[in-house]
């Protein structure tokens, strides 16, 4: 059985983050990777769930309307029952596959979930906070260990765990649905003990859900053992099909490789694409690209003062 067999990689986004999941999916199909997809889709067009499903191998399945961020529903699609591979990939929607990753995609233990740990620990990493998720681990799953299992949290666009943890994710849905706020955005304010939402939830029942898959040692998703193949993440807001940034300049050959191949390969016009990623708006975007944040912060001041 080849790796793309094993594993089925599944993505989500609202209709903010559609042309992220389409570069996503592209990137895989681009560079190789046959594997299933299976993307959450809430407030999509039809056209968008059209130029998904082209690129092959792909089931988008419809999310309700939620005011809480659609990351809040990880865990739920990554043991949905579209998902009927050995292993799982959860990839965020804002990011793309250089090179063939397929070898990253399955994990080398099964008792093992490969998700990247923090080194340094995080600033929010405190003593206050373990013992709120310590705490709410315990109420929500009815045990948790006394003392934590890491020094450390976790950072999770990137996630591979075997589906013999359908019941973890579970319980991970369970605590969100527990402790997070109904309208939680994807971040929320800092000195909370879930300032990274469905992070931080997952975070807490890897350190004291007595039943929890070991965190690898090593994650090697990042370039760390290949540097021609890893996962690209693209961290900070604007995304580079609403606005390019400073930070994701970096990745703006991985992101045009993708669309020039989409565009060439008839899976996208290239004048239906938004004007980031058209060709002949690159040179502007890229002087403009020191602005970016502050013009994506005045624009999500409006959104929250008028609507």
């Amino acid at each position: 059985m080849s790796d793309g067999e094993k594993t089925t990689v599944v993505t989500a986004g609202d209709r903010a983050f559609s042309w992220g999941s389409f570069l996503l999916v592209a990137s895989m199909r681009m560079n190789g990777m046959r594997h299933p997809v299976v993307v959450g889709a809430m407030g999509w067009t039809d056209a968008m769930k059209r130029r998904v499903e082209a690129l092959g191998g792909v089931t988008v399945r419809e999310l309700p309307s939620s005011r809480q961020c659609v990351a809040c529903q990880k865990p739920m699609l990554m043991a949905c029952d579209d998902v009927k591979t050995e292993w799982v990939c959860w990839a965020d929607s804002d990011a793309a596959f250089v090179g063939d990753c397929s070898e990253w995609l399955v994990g080398d233990d099964p008792e093992e979930i490969v998700v990247r740990k923090y080194d340094p620990p995080p600033s929010d990493f405190t003593p206050e906070t373990l013992e709120t998720w310590r705490r709410d681990v315990e109420r929500v799953c009815g045990d948790a260990l006394s003392e934590s299992r890491y020094t450390t949290r976790v950072n999770n666009p990137f996630i591979v765990v075997h589906r013999k943890w359908r019941g973890f994710l579970g319980r991970w849905q369970r605590q969100i649905s527990a402790v997070l706020p109904a309208d939680v955005e994807i971040v929320t304010k800092h000195g909370t003990p879930y300032f990274q939402t469905d992070e931080s939830v997952l975070g807490s029942l890897l350190c004291f859900d007595p039943d929890a898959p070991r965190v690898v040692e090593r994650y090697k998703a990042n370039g760390s053992v290949d540097k021609s193949r890893y996962f690209a993440h693209f961290a900070y807001n604007p995304k580079p099909w609403q606005m390019w940034n400073p930070y994701s300049l970096r990745w703006h050959d991985v992101v045009a490789s993708v669309v020039d191949w989409a565009v060439a390969n008839g899976y996208v016009a290239a004048s239906d694409l938004p004007f980031p990623l058209r060709r002949a708006w690159w040179p502007v975007c890229r002087v403009a690209a020191p602005l970016a944040p502050w013009v994506w912060r005045a624009m999500k001041l409006r959104r929250r003062l008028f609507g």
